[in-house]
Order: structure tokens, then C-alpha cells, then sequence
């Protein structure tokens, strides 16, 4: 509890002749209605406690709860972040006796959050404390809606395989006619579209000096920018002699997003000297071929 002299924002009850609930065997009372955050509450008092076993001594205690109504206007997978706090008013002092603020999920399997144990029935009847005067008594409460949905993400884990499930080729003719760029035919893999990019003469700094290599996303215009894939992949330009040392590179694990569509690679993945060496056989009658291997691993939404 803290004690505040300011009321509480949002609702305040005031019971005449309380003595009479118990007296009358009224077990539970629901107050009116108030909002807050275009949301409808109220709360309930159970006078002689609402204790969840037979052991917890609720009985000695008022049990008061905020509830959450009018939830059929809501979308049926509804939920409210609220933080709320319940008071009594002290007229002894002229003070609001309040809980300390607490944050809470109402949902449809969970429209109530409380306290079993708000006051103690014999704090709350004593006279000398002022919380009952002329058997008369104040409980309020201050609901305050957290309006900002939190981000939420499904992902779909993947076992990987010791051997890449997926293998694709691609043979590039007439490569020393290649100007700044070439892209291969797009393929589906994961369940999206990819396609490889390569630029023979290099890239940026390394224009002249190695070639540069990328695997690129290819995600709807109108899909979420949250939407991630998670790959471990090869790409490999393949040795077309007899010798078969191929040239790769690995990424081990790396996070396609739909938010970030550049994609990955190697800016130097080869130096020019080495392609074009025909001792190395990865040019061979002016065409290349590059090889990709795939694995996936994640993929997440939200």
C-alpha cells in the first residue's frame, strides 16, 4: 500500500451501512461501469474474502478485483495490457490508501486480476484506523490501458541436414562478354524465390581486381518487413577440369528479412587472375558454371 492524497483517476464507490452486506449474506459486489482506455471495467468486492483454497485465511480478508466488461464488442482473440491500482480511502487521515500499481494480461480465460487479500476485515471495520466512519466506506481504482502492441514473432525451427538438401547450377556461356553485371533465373527454395547476382569485373573496391557474388531474396512487395528466413549455404564456381578443386565459399548461418533485400555474398570472392587462369579450369570454352547449395534453418513472421 501507499498513501496518496489525491483520488483515484478513474472510479470511486462509496458503500452506505457496509455492516448490512454481510448482514444480508451479500457475498459479491459488482460496482457500475466506468472506461478507461475505450475499454469498460469495474470491480468487484467480495466483502468476506474470495480465497482459491480452504487454507489461505481469504475469509479474514475483503477480496477486491478489477474486471474487464462488455467483452462481446471485442475481437475474439481480444487482449488488455493494463496496469491498475485499487484503493480505500482513510477518513482519519482524508487519504487514499492504494496498492501498488500492477500490470496485467486480460484476455477471455482471464477477465478479472485482484487482490484476495486487499484489507483485512479487521483493519478495515476497526474505528480507530478511519476507513469505515458512520459504517459508511470508499474503494476506487485507477486503470491506466497499454495501448502499444508488442511485437510478436512465429518461428519455425528446422533440423539441418549433414548433407545440404538443396543443390542448384547454373552455367554462364560467353562470359567474357559479361559486362557490370549477371543474374541467374530465379529458383524457389524455403518457400521463396532467390536468385544468384555476380559481377565479373568485381564490385565497388574491388572493381578490376576479384569477382563478387551475392544471393539475393526475392519477398512480395506487400509482405511484412518482419518476415525473416534463415539459410546456411554454398556458393562455389566449379572446377571444369579433371582436377575438380572447386572454389567456394560458406556461410554458415545468416538471416534473409524481407526488410533488408540486398542479400548476402562475397565482395571478392575470386581474384580475376585466379578465374581467368585457364591452368584452373573455371573458365573452360569462355563459360563458368556456379553451383549453390542450400540448407534451411529457420524462418519467422510475425
Amino acid at each position: 500500500m501507499e498513501t496518496r492524497e489525491a483520488s483515484p483517476a478513474h472510479f470511486l464507490i462509496k458503500i452506505d451501512s457496509f455492516s448490512l452486506l454481510q448482514k444480508h449474506g451479500i457475498q459479491k459486489l459488482e460496482t457500475m461501469e466506468f472506461k478507461s482506455g475505450e475499454y469498460k471495467w469495474r470491480l468487484v468486492i467480495y466483502p468476506n474474502g474470495h480465497g482459491t483454497g480452504k487454507d489461505d485465511k481469504a475469509a479474514d480478508y475483503v477480496s477486491v478485483y478489477l474486471a474487464i466488461t462488455n467483452t462481446t464488442a471485442l475481437p475474439s482473440n481480444w487482449e488488455v495490457n493494463a496496469t491498475y491500482s485499487i484503493c480505500v480511502f482513510n477518513h482519519v487521515s482524508d487519504k487514499y490508501c492504494y496498492s501498488l500499481g500492477r500490470a496485467r494480461r486480460f484476455h477471455a480465460l482471464n477477465q478479472e486480476w485482484g487482490f484476495n487479500k486487499f484489507i483485512s476485515k479487521k483493519d478495515l471495520t476497526d474505528p480507530s484506523n478511519g476507513y469505515i466512519v458512520d459504517d459508511k466506506c470508499v474503494f476506487g481504482a485507477e486503470v491506466f490501458v497499454n495501448e502499444n502492441k508488442a511485437v510478436a514473432e512465429c518461428m519455425f525451427l528446422k533440423s539441418v541436414d549433414k548433407e545440404l538438401p538443396y543443390k542448384r547450377e547454373f552455367k554462364i556461356s560467353n562470359f567474357s562478354t559479361l559486362k557490370e553485371e549477371w543474374s541467374s533465373e530465379k529458383f524457389t527454395f524455403g518457400g521463396h524465390e532467390w536468385f544468384i547476382k555476380a559481377y565479373p569485373n568485381g564490385r565497388e573496391e574491388q572493381t578490376g581486381r576479384s569477382l563478387s557474388i551475392y544471393l539475393i531474396p526475392v519477398f512480395p512487395v506487400n509482405s511484412a518487413s518482419s518476415k525473416r528466413v534463415r539459410l546456411c549455404f554454398t556458393i562455389r564456381i566449379k572446377d571444369q577440369s579433371n582436377d575438380h578443386k572447386h572454389h567456394q565459399w560458406t556461410l554458415s548461418d545468416y538471416w534473409f528479412s524481407a526488410s533488408k533485400r540486398e542479400g548476402y555474398g562475397w565482395p571478392s570472392f575470386i581474384w580475376l587472375s585466379c578465374l581467368n587462369d585457364p591452368k584452373k579450369g573455371f573458365i573452360v570454352k569462355d563459360c563458368c558454371i556456379i553451383e549453390i547449395e542450400l540448407a534451411l534453418q529457420a524462418t519467422s513472421s510475425s
